[in-house]
């Protein structure tokens, strides 16, 4: 494991002028007013990713102050504006350039809304005439592009000699793609990959507003810059949008155009003075695209990848059966809380004593100051589900599978998509269910786990069965009658079979509470906030649980409310709870002596009774894994 050190070095911009302010009439406001022409406003400012103090592009292709560099500021929306210049390359120092080119406070308790930019002709608002950008072609070099600068409109309050402290970013977001053979395939060949055309698509030109760069050509290709002597790497400057859905990368190998089409929120929102970069390994049948480095700040120099001699990160791990060591000739020192020290080395190694049981995901983590941060990659060591314990915790992976949380990691578990707690461990002897039939893949189940929330809400209750039509709620499904018994999921198939073999007459909306599970996480929930907590493809699916089940949990309340409570802000957290005990959770579990009869338990009591199948009451999810 390789601790990162990424340095943004700000260039200070400091600006000490001759003080003035602008007289005010007011007599109610006399006590705030200033000397007329007396305060000059002074100015500072940092800008994300330059190395040195010039606003040039060096033939390294830095980008970097230089003296006398002018610089546009306007307090107006942009209509007009005063040029300022670079007076000390060392400080960053700003004087006006020229008569005519000082802004002044005329309040003490003033505020002004200031922007500003470099160069100074990519003038912005109606009166000045905003020029727009081309971005077509930068295939020879990105020229002016890259030296854009802009500070985006903010409000500043005078303070009492105190300097404005302008950010100043990139205007353009910087956009990196590197092309590669698949490994052990022959779809192409080194020649044709080195040989292929790459196109940026998005905004071909853009204005430069008071709030930043806008695009204002149509969509269309922009030409990169080719990086590497083998032509596989290509740079491009491009306009600020986003790219979900649309084409953003085109290879063309031959005669035949490949396109990248982003899917993700964050896979191409470009935003300005960021840099983005896409490894795209190119195929016959398409392209496969890695997105790395996405929305880190625009910098000139490389991401450093040498270690650190002592590098911190958190281990999140099971608290027996997993020993933890430094590997490549580090030292590893455990400093209590799970987090650890790495000193001399580049690597840690996690062994699970008992054997391959564990998985382990890398977490990652930046923290700065405003001028230098550190990333670091914490990690998760995963409980394989045949190591599962109660209270831990069940998480649905991007790819749809289920994995186990350790019920002890509460303070990252924010960071995951949980979707249910571990209530019990192993094939429950009373459970008859051969859970080969589902997507668990074998005859006994690992444990069971409860949902986070309830099926229903606190404002609508679910019927067992209710036939709206003829009010009839009498029917036995063939559900167990034990009110001990933990068929749940073999219940809920004999309410599914029922209404299969019974199509004519019954339909499963007439079992609102097994429907109600059945469709939870689904797309067709009661409720939309229940989308994220589909059940994953490794498990039975959300089964309305048995009377036995509903005991259990009741019995077993004080240590799983207790986990349900350190789950903390998840979405649909305000749903999130232990069971209600002032309700009714029904069961599927149908009674034994009348048909029109279901057994429920009041998590007031933990009493376990039999209610009218059309009575309303509280419905809580339950899964196999």
């Amino acid at each position: 494991m390789t601790g990162k050190l990424i340095t943004f070095r700000h260039l200070v911009v400091a600006g000490i002028l001759c003080l003035a302010c602008a007289s005010c009439s007011d007599d109610s406001d006399a006590d705030n007013r200033l000397l007329d022409g007396k305060y000059p406003m002074m100015f500072s400012g940092s800008v994300d990713g330059l190395t040195a103090t010039r606003a040039t592009t060096s033939a390294d292709g830095e980008t970097s102050w230089e003296a006398n560099d002018p610089v546009a500021i306007s307090m107006d929306g942009g209509a007009n504006h005063k040029e300022y210049k670079i007076s000390n390359t060392t400080d960053g120092s700003m004087v006006p350039n020229g008569d005519g080119n000082t802004l002044y406070w005329q309040k003490s308790n003033e505020k002004k809304t200031l922007a500003a930019w470099h160069p100074v002709s990519c003038t912005i608002g109606s009166s000045t005439g905003g020029s727009e950008v081309n971005i077509t072609d930068q295939s020879s070099g990105f020229g002016t592009l890259e030296n854009i600068l802009h500070a985006p409109a903010k409000d500043y309050t005078y303070s009492s000699g105190g300097n404005v402290a302008f950010n100043f970013r990139h205007a353009l977001a910087k956009v990196k793609v590197t092309l590669k053979k698949e490994e052990g395939k022959n779809d192409f060949t080194d020649d044709e990959i080195s040989g292929a055309t790459v196109r940026l698509m998005g905004y071909t030109a853009g204005a430069l507003g008071y709030s930043g760069m806008t695009g204002s050509g149509g969509n269309g290709e922009i030409s990169p810059k080719t990086e590497t002597t083998t032509a596989t790497t290509y740079t491009a400057l491009l306009i600020p949008q986003q790219m979900r859905g649309q084409q953003f990368i085109k290879v063309t190998i031959g005669a035949r155009d490949y396109y990248y089409t982003p899917a993700g929120d964050n896979d191409a929102n470009l935003v300005a003075g960021k840099q983005y970069a896409y490894t795209i390994t190119v195929k016959k049948a398409g392209l496969d695209v890695t997105v790395t480095g996405n929305g880190t700040a625009w910098t000139d120099t490389p991401i450093d990848t040498t270690p650190d001699a002592d590098f911190a990160f958190r281990i999140t791990a099971p608290s027996k059966g997993v020993t933890i060591a430094a590997a490549s000739g580090g030292r590893l020192t455990n400093n209590g809380n799970g987090s650890y020290t790495l000193s001399g080395g580049n690597a840690v190694s996690i062994t699970n004593d008992n054997g391959p049981r564990i998985g382990v995901k890398g977490l990652y983590d930046v923290a700065g100051d405003g001028t230098t941060y550190t990333l670091k990659s914490d990690l998760l060591v995963e409980y394989s589900l045949a190591d599962a314990q109660v209270g831990d915790f069940y998480c649905r992976a991007d790819n749809g599978r289920g994995y186990l949380v350790p019920g002890d990691a509460v303070s990252i578990i924010d960071q995951y998509p949980c979707v249910g707690l571990v209530f019990y461990v192993g094939h429950h002897p009373s459970d008859n269910t051969d859970y080969s039939t589902t997507k668990i893949g074998q005859r006994q189940c690992h444990g069971y786990v409860m949902a986070l929330t309830d099926v229903n809400t606190s404002n609508d209750h679910l019927r067992w069965e209710y036939r709206s039509r003829d009010n009839k709620y009498d029917q036995r499904v063939g559900a167990s009658t034990s009110d001990s018994d933990w068929n749940g999921y073999s219940n809920t198939q004999a309410i599914k079979q029922y209404v299969a073999e019974h199509s004519d007459d019954w339909v499963m909306t007439d079992f609102p509470a097994a429907n109600g599970c059945l469709l939870y996480g689904t797309d067709q929930s009661l409720y939309g906030w229940q989308k994220v907590y589909a059940a994953p493809t490794n498990s039975s699916g959300w089964f309305l649980p048995s009377a036995g089940q509903l005991k259990y949990l009741y019995q077993n309340r004080s240590d799983l409310a207790a986990r349900i409570q350190a789950l903390g802000s998840k979405p649909g957290s305000s749903y999130i709870k232990w069971f209600s005990t002032g309700y009714y959770y029904w069961s599927s579990s149908e009674g034994s002596d009348r048909s029109y009869r279901a057994y429920d338990v009041d998590f007031g009591s933990g009493g376990v009774d039999w209610g009218y199948k059309d009575y309303t009451g509280a419905v809580r999810a339950v899964s196999a894994f």
